[in-house]
């Protein structure tokens, strides 16, 4: 097991290891069961299976009791701690590991040394895989309006927008991108064998034919195309302006943005000093690949997708978002994952992680962009970065209501924050 749920691994680390478990965050965090973690592999568990990651770096700050950056750990007496994380955990603890990890890194070169001076076989130690990497000035950026790309060691404003910062593909990823092009065959499924009783998703014979078209159409095209692995992709940077349709689907992004985008919209913007690797570095260039692959299709139904903005009265604000693709006239979102669960059978976990990632997710997202629209419904784009096989779905937005119940409960608790914004948003026009 790889991927999975926290309540997942602790039934895991039960059956596994002990059952008088505990499990260890950041310092007074509320956990929640249903986040989906990785598991990283440390040398007690040995070599970790295909696509899994090793993590032979420190897994504590404070041992027993706090967690390095980016992880949550499950431990118990006498047995050997699961080390979990996930995306989000990672790109938030970049700038917050970026100290720690240099001052690990003097500390590491010495032991290095000492280690080199004693070891009578000369045997040199271990090169440890790292999970991210600092980045060489000058830095690579791309203007967010017109584009172009530019080298600079601090970010230049471009068309009157601060620019997003790139980071070039590495090495490892690179190769892994290219033996999945050479082995790739873009497949499509129809999408009711894996989306069926989901939320959302509309039994309609006119948009399951239209979806169904739309999955015939880019399968060609996919396949047709001659594609490339991408140079650079653009790094997380978890800083707005501006509410984003992502800010208004969970509580945990909501209030971390509310509560601190007053104070982003004066900062100066810095740049990042590190990016990732690993799975969460192809994840980021696999949006990418993706991004440049439909920027080139050549058809008079598909185009790319245009921004939406829509009032959410709850909250009192405008909110936008861009959805990737239009395939004729209908709004089309793309979102990868890692396999689909019928392609893994024999991981049970699988299903109730892509059943987790939709509601969560896909659902709520789908349903915010239709509010910016005149459809009654829009396509889903899933797609497996394993195996290339994908589907489309149609889907309405039944989501809305149980986010609506959410907004309203939100307006209440982060009434000063929403009026500072609002009035800072009145004070542009």
């Amino acid at each position: 097991m790889i991927e999975a749920t926290l309540n997942e691994w602790k039934k895991w680390y039960a059956e596994n290891r002990t059952e008088e478990c505990r499990v260890i965050g950041k310092r007074r965090e509320e956990l929640d069961d249903d986040e989906i973690f990785i598991r990283l592999w440390n040398t007690q568990d040995g070599k970790p299976p295909e696509g899994g990651e090793s993590f032979n770096s420190k897994a504590w700050r404070k041992p027993g009791s706090t967690p390095a950056p980016g992880l949550v750990i499950v431990t118990g007496k006498g047995e050997p701690p699961l080390i979990l994380t996930n995306q989000k955990r990672r790109e938030e603890a970049v700038e917050e590991t970026e100290k720690w990890e240099k001052q690990k890194s003097e500390k590491a070169s010495k032991s290095k040394k000492t280690a080199g001076d004693n070891n009578g076989a000369g045997e040199k130690a271990k090169k440890e895989p790292p999970l991210s990497r600092y980045l060489k000035k000058p830095y690579q950026w791309r203007c967010r309006d017109c584009g172009e790309e530019f080298d600079a060691r601090k970010p230049e404003v471009h068309c009157k927008r601060n620019p997003r910062q790139r980071a070039e593909v590495s090495r490892d990823s690179t190769k892994w991108f290219n033996q999945f092009l050479e082995d790739v065959q873009w497949t499509y499924m129809p999408h009711l064998e894996v989306t069926t009783g989901l939320v959302g998703v509309i039994d309609d014979e006119e948009a399951n034919a239209l979806a169904k078209e739309a999955g015939d159409s880019l399968e060609k095209i996919l396949n047709g195309e001659d594609m490339s692995t991408p140079k650079y992709f653009d790094l997380y940077n978890e800083r707005t302006r501006y509410l984003r349709v992502s800010d208004l689907k969970e509580h945990s992004k909501f209030k971390r943005v509310i509560n601190r985008i007053a104070s982003w919209r004066v900062a100066k913007q810095k740049p990042v000093g590190k990016a990732p690797l690993g799975v969460i570095e192809i994840g980021h260039a696999f949006d990418e690949f993706l991004g440049e692959t439909f920027e080139n299709i050549q058809s008079d139904d598909w185009a790319k997708g245009e921004r939406v903005l829509f009032d959410c009265e709850e909250l009192g604000v405008s909110v936008g978002g861009t959805p990737d693709l239009n395939f004729k006239g209908v709004p089309v979102e793309t979102k990868t994952l890692r396999v689909f669960p019928h392609e893994v059978p024999e991981d049970k976990n699988q299903k109730s992680i892509f059943k987790y990632k939709w509601k969560r997710n896909y659902a709520k997202q789908t349903a915010l962009y239709l509010q910016g629209v005149d459809n009654e419904f829009m396509l889903l784009l899933l797609i497996s970065r394993e195996s290339g096989s994908f589907t489309v779905v149609p889907v309405c937005d039944e989501a809305l209501a149980g986010m609506q119940e959410n907004w309203v409960v939100w307006a209440e608790n982060y009434q000063t924050q929403l009026d500072a914004y609002k009035q800072l948003i009145a004070e542009e026009e």
